[in-house]
């Protein structure tokens, strides 16, 4: 059945990708985790670096998201993208009439038939999660609305106490999904506020279906904490306390004399993948005291394998260089079109953009060019 999914999916990406939202950064060829906190990122750095403004980050979360797609109004969705007939057929017909029944050792249960959702663990079921969801979309100056997967962040970029578009925004996406029978869990949606101006007052919350949203000072959006001074910190603590736990395994690997090959290529997949998960990030970021504490970390790895193992800069300015040439070589992505507009006119490198706060010179963005200028030849 999965071999038969892919070949529909291979069929059905093509047709369904002019329609999809630009926005969307799961499933995307080139894109993922690290393109849609980047990019959360940058439009927050970039609106702060102006006066009198504020950031507000409005983060939902679905009940059961995946088990609520409606077949008809997908259905529907499908004939308004223009998609053939016997496909939409094939697709609510693999959606619908679907038995599910429980079994506990020689005791079964009656058969229930599902005609709601997506079945779980299937090939199809996300693709078909983001095409129900495509309809939706919505980025200006000041607001927008990024979606990963079922994850789906509205930022607003609030200046002068303006809050009127990023609240009917809210407003807006809320009874989208009342209409499309997506069941919003009002008690796990968040918001958070970053706010650096002196003078400020305790930001008003935002009510949805009569409940306000918990204002929270940090938040972990796709593996990552995010805190309302944008600093990482808090999300230093959770990489550190989670590697140690894997430094853990790999010593007593060491001790049943596992050969340091086995070794490093445990420290790769598990512990490395842990230290370095969306470094491009928070790399440049980065307090000095909380990189020592990762290098440290690193280094006791290091001599637990038995050989010098890549440190955090070197991974970093690598990723970080990598991560921008991709943006730039990929036209689809959201942020190509800001690095395009940074091309020098007079050689091959890259102008910065203007940064009158340091936070955002340390960002992403600023540092990514840095590095990549430095590593081209001046002409």
């Amino acid at each position: 059945m999965k071999v038969m999914e892919r070949l529909v999916l291979s069929h059905l990406r093509p047709l369904v990708s002019p329609f999809q939202d630009p926005l969307q950064f799961a499933y995307q060829p080139k894109v993922g985790v690290d393109d849609a906190v980047i990019y959360l990122l940058q439009r927050a750095y970039s609106s702060l670096d102006r006066l009198n403004t504020t950031v507000r980050v409005m983060f939902f979360d679905f009940s059961s998201a995946f088990n609520t797609i409606q077949p008809r109004l997908l259905r529907a969705k499908l004939e308004k993208m223009q998609m053939d007939a016997p496909l939409v057929s094939w697709i609510e017909d693999y959606l619908t009439g679907r038995p599910q029944f429980v079994r506990l050792r020689s005791c079964v249960s009656d058969p229930l038939m599902s005609n709601t959702g997506a079945p779980q663990g299937t090939v199809l079921s996300p693709f078909l999660f983001t095409t129900y969801t495509a309809d939706f979309q919505y980025h200006s100056e000041t607001c927008h609305l990024q979606k990963y997967s079922d994850d789906t962040v509205i930022v607003g970029c609030v200046e002068n106490g303006q809050e009127d578009e990023y609240r009917d925004l809210v407003e807006s996406f809320v009874r989208w999904s009342r209409e499309n029978l997506l069941q919003l869990n009002v008690t796990k949606t968040k918001e958070m506020v970053v706010d650096f101006r002196k003078s400020k007052s305790p930001p008003s919350p935002v009510c949805i279906s009569g409940k306000e949203v918990e204002l929270v000072p940090f938040y972990r959006f796709l593996g990552v904490q995010l805190d309302n001074k944008l600093e990482w910190s808090t999300n230093t603590d959770a990489v550190y306390k989670k590697a140690m736990s894997r430094l853990y395994f790999l010593r007593r690997l060491r001790s049943f004399s596992v050969c340091s090959r086995m070794l490093h290529m445990f420290y790769q997949s598990v512990m490395a993948s842990t230290i370095f998960f969306a470094a491009v990030c928070w790399g440049a970021g980065i307090k000095a005291k909380d990189a020592n504490r990762l290098s440290k970390l690193i280094k006791k790895a290091g001599s637990v394998v038995g050989c010098r193992l890549d440190n955090l800069d070197e991974v970093v300015r690598d990723r970080m260089v990598l991560k921008l040439r991709t943006i730039m070589d990929s036209p689809s992505h959201p942020l190509h079109n800001t690095v395009d507009k940074l091309r020098s006119s007079f050689s091959n490198r890259l102008l910065q953009p203007r940064c009158s706060k340091e936070r955002y010179r340390k960002s992403f963005l600023p540092s990514a060019i840095r590095l990549y200028n430095s590593s081209k030849p001046s002409q």
